[in-house]
């Protein structure tokens, strides 16, 4: 604590709230930079004054910054104590004559023994616990309000798409409040979500689980998502199946389970319940053509092409410039033997920049 807030603010300590903004209001119009362009000192005072306004007008910031200042001012006293010299006071003797010859006699002087008793350790053991209990609930009561306040900071970033700023928050937040929970939870959809990594996300959410008693069903479906991305499939299906028992209308995990059943473990009937779910309860839009082209190769694996080439038509309805989408429903009518049709969709693909559909024209629809 470098400088004394009220000091700065030229106010006492019992001030009230309107007499510390009169304060504040004085002093950033005195030394604002506007008024005072290229003066270093205006600019430090108005920065200090700024820095003590922001503890004095918040009541909770407030009360921990008066007991930190009622602490140090304990701590100086203590100080000035132990190395204050002690006074000697000059003693008055009443003297008499000088003793004669027979009664000058010297006595050897036995030293003073000064022994610390048992209850005086007992009482210097206490005053020390005491102080170390004391200190080390300040230490705690300060790193959890730190923490809570960094923490609710970083959600307003959230908000405001500023995942950068957000991210070092929350880390500073887990610093103070290693046990937070959510602070973990938070800072896994950033690593998720934003930076994509799948690492570090899986890291957060794991200890996001292990400190709650019951992990909601989002916690299980970011998992879920970090264990796909991550390679580890059969487990991405566990948690996404996990996160669908806590909330069965969470509908995007529906649409997760079923990409991993479709492409990774090839369990398609599954996969199509999974993508009918999802489709059921989705509105129009990117996920839902991609519910839509994931449901039509699931059919078209089974060798159901009809209903594989109404989902990729389904599709196309709602996204027209998409290529893949036009070399998959090729692909479908030539197992329903229609290869006009097939090669015009090929051709189709090609010209929106679909490469793969290059060889099935080489090979199928040279003229």
């Amino acid at each position: 604590m470098n400088h004394n807030h009220y000091q700065v603010l030229g106010v006492s300590q019992t001030a009230t709230a309107a007499e510390i903004k009169a304060a504040y209001k004085r002093l950033a119009f005195k030394y604002h930079p506007d008024k005072n362009p290229g003066n270093l000192l205006a600019e430090e005072l108005f920065k200090q004054a700024n820095s003590a306004y922001q503890v004095l007008s918040n009541p909770s910031k407030r009360a921990l910054y008066d007991l930190r200042l009622q602490y140090q001012r304990e701590q100086h006293q203590r100080a000035v104590m132990q190395h204050q010299p002690r006074r000697y006071e000059p003693r008055h003797y009443t003297t008499r004559e000088p003793a004669g010859v027979s009664e000058r006699h010297y006595k050897k002087r036995q030293a003073k023994s000064y022994s610390f008793s048992r209850k005086d350790w007992y009482i210097t053991l206490a005053f020390a616990s005491g102080l170390i209990l004391f200190s080390l609930l300040l230490k705690t009561v300060m790193d959890h309000i730190a923490g809570e306040d960094k923490y609710k900071t970083a959600l307003t970033y959230i908000a405001d798409g500023k995942y950068t700023s957000a991210h070092r928050l929350l880390t500073d937040a887990i610093h103070f409040i290693p046990d937070k929970a959510a602070a973990y939870e938070a800072r896994a959809m950033i690593e998720l979500d934003v930076y994509e990594n799948y690492t570090s996300a899986l890291q957060d959410l794991n200890k996001t689980i292990s400190l709650q008693e019951q992990p909601s069903a989002q916690v299980y479906y970011m998992r879920g998502r970090s264990l796909q991305q991550l390679a580890k499939y059969r487990q991405a299906e566990q948690d996404l199946t996990k996160a669908l028992e806590l909330n069965d209308r969470l509908w995007h995990a529906h649409l997760k389970r079923g990409e991993v059943r479709l492409f990774y473990l090839q369990d398609y009937e599954p996969a199509i319940a999974d993508l009918t779910t999802f489709l059921r309860n989705s509105t129009t839009g990117p996920e839902q053509v991609e519910g839509l082209t994931f449901r039509g190769f699931a059919y078209y694996k089974l060798g159901q092409w009809g209903q594989s080439e109404q989902d990729y038509r389904a599709a196309l309805i709602a996204d027209k410039q998409n290529g893949r989408l036009y070399y998959l429903l090729g692909r479908t009518e030539l197992e329903q033997q229609q290869p006009d049709s097939a090669c015009a969709h090929f051709y189709k693909a090609y010209d929106l920049g679909y490469s793969a559909a290059l060889l099935e024209l080489r090979a199928r629809c040279q003229p």
